[in-house]
C-alpha cells in the first residue's frame, strides 16, 4: 500500500488547466523529487495534495484513504505537512513560538509543544536564534524554521516547496544534510519541489517531471536527466553537456 496515491488528478482554474491527468505513487520511506519549468503546475499539485485546492478531476489517497478535497488542517492531522516557497512569519512570534504552532497540532499543552520546539530548534541549528523574530532572520534560517514548524506536526509525509531557493552553495550543502537527517533519523517520507538540481540528484530516489501541467517523465534521477523529452522541456542542453562532462557544472537551472 502506497503512502500517497495520486490518481488521474486534474486542476482547472476557469479556462486554465494547471494539472492534467497526473498519476503517481509515493511509498513510505521514499524521497521523491518533483521538477519542471516555472508554470509547470508543481505548486498547484502541492496545493491539491495539501488540501488548499480541491482537484476538479481524479482522486488523492493518503494512507489508503480517499482524502480528495480534504482541508489543510485535516490533512495535517492525518500526517501530511508542507512548507512554502516564501515563509510568512506568524505576527510577532519568535522562532520557538513559531515552531510551537506546529506542535499544537498534536498537543494542547504549551509545555509539551515548547519542549518539542526547543528540541527541533537544537537539531536544526536554530537554538541560538530561539528568541529572534523569524522575519528578522536570514533566508537560510527562515527556511529551517518553516521546516521545523512543519516537523512539529509529526508528519508521515513532508512536502518541501523549494527549500533551497535563495541559498548559497554552502547553505545548500547544509540543507542537503538537514533533509537527509529528517528522512533518515525522523523517518519522514519526503516529496520535494526543487530547481536546485544538485539537491534533487543527491537526495531523490525517484524524480517526477511536470511540463505544462502534465507528468512527462518518472524514474531514477540519472535516467530522467538523460531523457530527451526532459532535456528539451526543462533541463536544457547545457545541463546535458554538464552531465557528459563537456562543460563545468553549475548549481541550479
Amino acid at each position: 500500500m502506497a503512502l500517497l496515491d495520486v490518481q488521474h488528478l486534474g486542476m482547472r482554474f476557469g479556462g486554465l488547466q494547471a494539472n492534467v491527468n497526473i498519476s503517481f505513487q509515493v511509498e513510505r520511506g521514499e524521497m521523491v523529487g518533483l521538477i519542471g519549468p516555472n508554470g509547470a503546475g508543481k505548486s498547484t499539485l502541492f496545493n491539491c495534495l495539501a488540501g488548499v485546492h480541491n482537484p476538479t478531476e481524479g482522486r488523492i489517497l493518503f494512507k489508503d484513504r480517499d482524502v480528495t478535497g480534504s482541508r489543510p488542517y485535516a490533512m495535517a492531522r492525518m500526517g501530511l505537512a508542507r512548507t512554502f516557497q516564501v515563509y510568512v512569519a506568524t505576527g510577532d512570534l519568535n522562532v520557538i513560538e513559531n515552531i510551537m504552532v506546529g506542535g499544537f497540532m498534536r498537543s494542547r499543552s504549551p509545555r509539551v509543544s515548547r519542549e518539542k520546539a526547543e528540541s527541533l530548534a537544537d537539531k536544526m541549528n536554530l537554538a541560538g536564534l530561539a528568541q529572534e523574530r523569524v522575519a528578522n532572520l536570514p533566508v537560510a534560517a527562515q527556511k529551517r524554521v518553516t521546516m521545523a514548524t512543519a516537523l512539529a506536526t509529526a508528519p508521515d509525509l513532508l512536502l518541501l516547496d523549494e527549500v533551497a531557493a535563495g541559498l548559497n552553495p554552502s547553505e545548500i550543502e547544509q540543507m542537503i544534510d538537514l533533509i537527509r537527517w529528517v528522512h533518515h533519523d525522523l523517518k519522514v517520507t519526503i516529496l520535494l519541489i526543487e530547481h536546485v538540481m544538485e539537491l534533487v540528484m543527491k537526495l531523490s530516489h525517484r524524480v517526477l517531471v511536470l511540463d505544462s501541467g502534465r507528468l512527462i517523465a518518472e524514474g531514477e534521477p540519472a535516467a530522467v536527466s538523460r531523457s530527451p523529452e526532459v532535456i528539451k522541456a526543462y533541463l536544457g542542453e547545457r545541463y546535458a553537456a554538464e552531465q557528459r562532462g563537456d562543460i563545468g557544472p553549475r548549481t541550479s537551472v
